[in-house]
Order: C-alpha cells, then structure tokens, then sequence
C-alpha cells in the first residue's frame, strides 16, 4: 500500500513520515480526547505555541469516527480527511514529541495503537512519556493537578511542582494503555491529570497542566491567550446558570448532574 512519504505498514496501524529529525533524548508527550478534553486541549495548545515541526502521520484502522464507524471526515471547504494522530518534534533545552489527534482508539484496538506509538517514538530514543488528561472530582478544588507514576522517583523529582498525587481509582483509554504498555517496555512514565467536573471542554484545568510542564520543560510559551478564554469560558457558564435558574421548574425540582469521578483520559 503506497501513500505519501515514507511509509511503514503495521498490521493494521502504519505510519507515514513526512520528516527526517534528530532528536537528542526527547520526552513524548500525549494529549487526546477524554474527560474535559483536558489532554487534547493541553496538547494543541503546546502545539499551537511552539510550532513544533511535524514528523508524522498515523493512520488504523482502529481510528473510527465519531459514531463508531470506519470513513472520512469532510471539511467545511468540501475536502476530506481519514482520521489520524499527529507526531510533531519541538527542539529546545529539553527536546520534545507530541501525539495530537481528535478521537480514541477502538476499545479493541487501543494496545494495537499505543504500540506502535511506543516503537515509533523509540526510533528517536526516547526513554520518558508524559500523559495527559482530566481527572473528575466533586471538590471545589479545581485547580489541583494529579500525577501517576510508573516509578515513586519519578514523582519526586516533580515534587516541587503543585501536583497532587492520585491514590486510587484508575485509568482509562489511551491514557493508561500508554502508562501501562510504557512500563512493559522500561520507559519513564507519568501521568497528570487536570482536575475537571468533566461537564465541558476544561481550558482551566488544561492551563494549570501547561503550567507544570512549562517549569518542567523550560517552555518559552505565553500563557495569556490560555487566561483569557479560562476568563471567558467561566463567565459564559456563569451566564448559562443564571438562564437555568430563571427557566421553570417541575413539583419534583430540577434534577442536577453527577460529576464524573476517577480518572479518565
């Protein structure tokens, strides 16, 4: 099967290159669609800011659509797309591969994914992944950010950064088949979970994860575009709870919804 750039045909997942980069020990870093899409915000945002160069395209057969089924996604100028993961590479004190995408892998078909992930980032030497997504609460404190670890040292060498550390529950989707299958294959793997309701898309919680890995990573990025929409985000669901409460209400009262709980990437 022959498509554009240099392609490696994987089972049912393959990958095509679009650039030839040199890397010195990078961190991977992950961000897809999950609760408050707080990984998939975080993610395109670091992208949008430091304009990473884009090293590949991955394409499965376990990449379906939003309905379930296998096909295209047709865009508002008429084009079309198959949906895809993004690799881009952004060199800097500490080099860095981001996977940027806009759907989960099937449920079947998540290790068959995430594996080839893992070998395609190993390609360029890479030894640590860093997951991101939301982590549901009930608390009011919204602005706590979780971390798991595949090693206990890993965790402490971030400890100066406000993260608090998950001690129960577990993690789903790709996010934890990442973390898990990382492990098997001795790489340093972390975890961090915005705090989220997970009601809708999060850009809170997803600032607060990339102002932890802005420290980490000494990221020249300016996080006044992020403050902003937090800023109008809130007020447009502070308006829509006014509405709600002004709208009527039945003998029984209005019946509120449960936020989720757990970690879910």
């Amino acid at each position: 099967m022959e498509l554009k750039g240099r392609l490696k045909m994987l089972n049912n997942t393959w990958i095509v290159e679009l650039s030839k980069q040199s890397l010195n020990n990078p961190v991977f870093i992950q961000g897809l669609p999950g609760l408050g899409f707080v990984g998939k915000i975080s993610v395109d945002f670091l992208i949008e800011q430091l304009k990473p160069i884009k090293l590949a395209d991955l394409y499965s057969t376990h990449l379906a659509l939003p309905d379930g089924g296998l096909g295209i996604k047709i865009e508002l100028n008429g084009t079309y797309k198959l949906p895809k993961y993004e690799f881009y590479a952004h060199k800097g004190k500490t080099d860095l591969i981001f996977l940027a995408g806009n759907i989960q892998p099937s449920m079947q078909g998540q290790y068959d994914v995430v594996k080839h992930v893992l070998k395609y980032i190993q390609g360029f030497g890479c030894k640590s992944i860093v997951a991101l997504g939301g982590y549901g609460i009930k608390s009011k404190n919204i602005d706590a950010v979780y971390a798991v670890a595949s090693d206990p040292n890993i965790i402490k060498i971030i400890g100066k950064e406000k993260i608090k550390i998950a001690q129960d529950g577990s993690v789903k989707g790709a996010f934890g088949v990442l973390l898990g299958l990382g492990k098997e294959m001795n790489l340093d793997c972390l975890g961090l979970l915005g705090a989220t309701r997970g009601m809708y898309p999060d850009v809170r919680a997803s600032r607060n994860i990339v102002q932890i890995l802005k420290n980490m990573y000494n990221l020249q990025i300016n996080l006044e575009d992020m403050d902003t929409k937090v800023k109008e985000m809130e007020n447009q669901l502070k308006n829509f709870r006014k509405i709600s409460n002004m709208g009527p209400r039945s003998g029984r009262g209005s019946r509120k919804m449960k936020p989720p709980s757990g970690y879910i990437s």
